[in-house]
């Protein structure tokens, strides 16, 4: 269940900083292991900010 799409379907934005830093925000719903494999993409430099609302299923996104 780690697989890249699954992880990309939690990240509501992603945005690469200056000195090396990756900010990530995830859905409030979101599974812990999407945290632990942000940082394991990203490394130590993973800073994680507050949480979206939770995501749209594709039949209330309409």
């Amino acid at each position: 269940m780690n697989d890249t799409n699954s992880f990309n379907e939690w990240v509501a934005s992603l945005e690469r900083g200056d000195c090396g830093f990756t900010y990530v925000r995830f859905y409030a719903d979101a599974p812990a292991w999407v945290r632990n494999e942000a940082v394991n993409r990203f490394g130590k430099g993973t800073v994680f900010l507050p949480p979206r609302q939770n995501r749209m299923l594709n039949s209330a996104a309409a």
